[in-house]
């Protein structure tokens, strides 16, 4: 069922903010965070900072006149941010949207978030948090690098549902060593019956550039088999269905009208517009996409007045902007394709392809298409082409010979 939080995401666009600061960081973690004690954080400076970015930038325009459909406040950890300060960035956002904002996000660690901030954020217009839980055994959180407990993890569900929040999401990481199928669906059912709406679920994946990435090079991780990791996937799915929640993208879970508007724009290829250290956006203008990131350096960010004649496209010069591109409709598609199949609904297409200018199936893609059809990997349901849910297991695969 569409709510209108989705129904928001069609004609507008995302804002995404990064919070760039954590406790220490996690080693399977390759998102950009910065070790950083509480006590030492800029807040307000910060605050100050992203205010200037978005007085620069402005909101988009073109395609995106309906203005945000959601906001979404990731990192790091913001819930390590005050309030008040986050509050103030959220407030003017929302007052350079011609329309009211459907979802509000703020991503949280038990560790970080009780009921006060739970209560201080919701009054602060937050309507939805996102809460690290990842995982229910002493033993996997210590392999994890996480800094709470099991009873430290319910306790910030608990305490973000007693506040207020009307859409609470938790995030759980599953296929670790020494980790079966029943603890894993276990771990599932205790989460959903706290009455979350949400839940992401992700294998844990080793990234090159993080601790796990280094000792797995040394041959030191101890990891599951690929079968055994594709066992605590279907059941967690089968738990999680069996709550009540409908698996509408590889990794993500919902209970009916609390499907996660801001990842719905990534996935279906709208725009969001990122502020913050090291934050991406993808915009378009006059000429097409564009694809740009922040600086990764936080004392550079914060320099007083660094936005005011700041280029917005002079990437490599040492400036605020990091990396820029001019995105082709060919790979524009690719991308769409790539996001769009790893949700239940799947994709049409002719119709990006239209929109984009480019040609729809190529040879080599409609060959690769046609035998995914008929090995029966893939199903067309009228114009919308979708990976069967019996096939998700080899989705990466599948989307590969299709980019």
């Amino acid at each position: 069922m569409t709510d209108a939080a989705e129904l928001s995401v069609e004609s507008g666009f995302g804002i995404y903010v990064h919070f760039p600061w954590c406790l220490r960081k996690c080693p399977y973690c390759d998102f950009l965070s910065v070790a950083r004690e509480p006590g030492t954080l800029p807040h307000e400076a910060y605050a100050d900072a992203l205010l200037a970015e978005l007085e620069r930038r402005g909101m988009p325009a073109g395609p995106n006149a309906a203005g945000p459909g959601s906001i979404f406040f990731g990192g790091g950890t913001p819930s390590l941010w005050q309030p008040g300060a986050l509050g103030r960035v959220l407030r003017r956002l929302c007052d350079a949207a011609p329309a009211p904002v459907e979802e509000i996000t703020v991503e949280c660690n038990p560790s970080s978030l009780n009921y006060d901030t739970a209560r201080a954020l919701l009054d602060q217009g937050v309507n939805r948090l996102s809460i690290g839980v990842q995982g229910l055994d002493p033993g996997r959180l210590a392999f994890l690098g996480r800094w709470h407990s099991p009873e430290e993890a319910l306790k910030a569900l608990r305490d973000a549902l007693r506040a207020g929040l009307p859409r609470v999401s938790a995030d759980l990481i599953f296929g670790v060593q020494g980790q079966t199928a029943a603890a894993a669906a276990e771990e599932a059912s205790i989460l959903a019956a706290e009455g979350i709406t949400h839940l992401s679920a992700y294998a844990l994946t080793i990234e090159a550039g993080t601790q796990f990435g280094q000792l797995q090079r040394q041959g030191k991780l101890p990891l599951l088999t690929e079968d055994a990791v594709a066992e605590c996937y279907l059941a967690v799915e089968s738990a999680l269905e069996d709550a009540g929640f409908d698996h509408y993208e590889i990794s993500n879970y919902a209970r009916e009208g609390h499907r996660a508007a801001h990842n719905l724009g990534y996935w279906r290829g709208r725009d969001y517009l990122g502020l913050g250290v090291g934050a991406w956006g993808t915009v378009t203008d006059a000429a097409g996409k564009v694809r740009y990131r922040n600086t990764v350096v936080p004392e550079r960010y914060l320099q007083p007045g660094a936005w005011q004649d700041a280029s917005l496209s002079d990437a490599g010069s040492g400036g605020l902007v990091r990396e820029w591109e001019r995105i082709p409709p060919e790979t524009a598609l690719s991308e769409r394709i790539m996001l769009g199949l790893r949700l239940s609904e799947g994709i049409d297409v002719d119709a990006q392809a239209a929109q984009l200018g480019v040609v729809a199936w190529p040879e080599n893609r409609r060959k690769a298409r046609d035998k995914r059809l008929q090995r029966g990997d893939l199903l067309q349901l009228g114009r919308r082409l979708r990976i069967a849910p019996e096939a998700w297991l080899r989705a990466d695969g599948i989307i590969g010979e299709l980019m």
